[in-house]
């Protein structure tokens, strides 16, 4: 496990007042070490194209500000975090004479990495191109957000643009709707110093002494042949496939991503031969009261496996199901949690896993929808210095679309076959689509 962090005091910006209190247990595992070696950006550009209000542009960002204060958020030490009365961050203008000049502004703005003693963890910016082209960019530090929270802010932000058009005076009375992290964070620090934590160790502490503290690599015998070759296995699915799946889960009564993860899982047992089969998953842990509209980090990854025994397809996905309940319903930042308890749960310089699975039922462009009314969107692809690449994991996606449904895969070709690859990628579809026919 690695060392912790050295974390020294946060640097204090000169305006405002400030609060302070406990961590979160995600933030706390950020803060010493975990994905240190990584730039931990959240990111979008996007091209604005008609009339844009610059103005209600700012003023929305600066209420948006106010009513998450996780976006007011520093840090003291990896035990204590500071919240700001004021904004942290405003939204920034340029020009550019042309739209390679405008991406190339945008990459280095989003793309300088956080300091975690720095004055705040979010920066957004406008470009402008001409008087209706706009490049809009925005970055987080992965510390205070999530896929939840961003659509979250993303709503917000638009709901504030709209009010600003509108020419409302800005007071922040009506702000308060939205959950505070920091009551989030101080009532997760309370419950885990309780018979809730205590309950969370038992669970762990059993799960990881039959599975081991962490998920097998998908090929025992893997091995590196040279550096990181993003490759892609597409598979191309029924048309139907997403009936199947929602007819699959309705007659064993458990969730669709319960269906797909135990594809994936089935596939890996069948390929690898694996009989104790295990990936990753991702838990958006809003589990405590008053947190479903919070924004901040509260995204886990945990562990999923399938048991030694061999069941029936309608068997393994209700046995798969229970499994997710269990490691949900217990979910904790496992590196952090281990270190509180002694134990070792995971380890933090290992990769995420061998295998890492998503379902994907809605387009990705739904994420890129226009932000300011009046406009339309361009989403831009941004590579950034320092993205995270998992070089020993085959992200599984399943991609349910009302057109084209998908199963996609993508891995790191100088790891692992292909053909290793595309093989899970068939046994997994033959478990779902073929145990349930419309």
């Amino acid at each position: 496990m690695r060392p912790p962090r050295t974390h020294g005091p946060s640097v204090t910006p000169p305006r405002g007042k400030n609060s302070l209190g406990p961590t979160s247990l995600s933030e706390k595992a950020r803060l010493t070490g975990e994905f240190a070696d990584w730039n931990n950006l959240v990111h979008r550009a996007v091209w604005i194209t008609g009339e844009l209000d610059t103005a209600a542009v700012r003023e929305a960002w600066r209420r948006v500000c106010r009513r998450h204060d996780v976006l007011r958020r520093t840090y003291v030490s990896a035990d204590e975090a500071c919240t700001h009365d004021d904004v942290l961050s405003e939204v920034e203008f340029h020009t550019a004479e042309t739209d390679e000049d405008a991406i190339e502004l945008m990459r280095r703005f989003l793309g300088t990495p956080f300091s975690l003693d720095g004055p705040g963890f979010a920066r957004i910016a406008i470009v402008q191109r001409g008087e209706r082209r706009h490049l809009f960019g925005i970055a987080m530090d992965h510390i205070i957000t999530d896929l939840i929270s961003w659509l979250r802010i993303k709503a917000d932000f638009r709901e504030f643009y709209d009010r600003a058009l509108a020419g409302e005076d800005g007071e922040d009375g009506d702000l308060a709707e939205a959950g505070s992290y920091q009551d989030f964070a101080s009532e997760q620090r309370r419950l885990f110093s309780s018979a809730w934590g205590e309950e969370r160790r038992a669970f762990w502490s059993s799960y990881t002494r039959e599975f081991g503290a962490y998920p097998p690599r998908f090929l025992a015998d893997a091995e590196h042949t040279g550096g990181y070759r993003h490759a892609v296995v597409t598979r191309d699915l029924p048309a139907d496939a997403r009936a199947r799946v929602h007819a699959l889960s309705r007659q064993a009564r458990v969730t669709p991503f319960a269906v797909v993860s135990s594809g994936v899982l089935a596939g890996v047992r069948e390929v690898a031969g694996d009989p104790t089969a295990g990936i990753s998953v991702a838990h958006h842990g809003r589990g405590l009261p008053g947190t479903s509209q919070t924004a901040g980090l509260f995204v886990q990854t945990v562990p999923l496996h399938l048991g030694r025994r061999s069941a029936s397809p309608l068997e393994t996905v209700r046995q798969v199901s229970d499994r997710t309940h269990d490691v949900f319903e217990y979910a904790l930042p496992l590196t952090v949690a281990g270190m509180s308890w002694n134990e070792t749960l995971t380890a933090a310089d290992q990769e995420a896993a061998g295998l890492y699975v998503e379902l994907n039922e809605y387009p990705r462009s739904t994420y890129y929808t226009p932000l300011f009314t009046g406009t339309g969107a361009e989403y831009v692809e941004l590579s950034l210095p320092g993205d995270k690449i998992w070089t020993e994991t085959v992200a599984v996606s399943w991609n349910l679309y009302e057109t084209g449904p998908q199963l996609v895969a993508d891995y790191n070709a100088n790891y692992l076959p292909g053909a290793a690859v595309e093989e899970l990628l068939g046994a997994a579809e033959r478990f779902v689509l073929s145990a349930t026919r419309i």
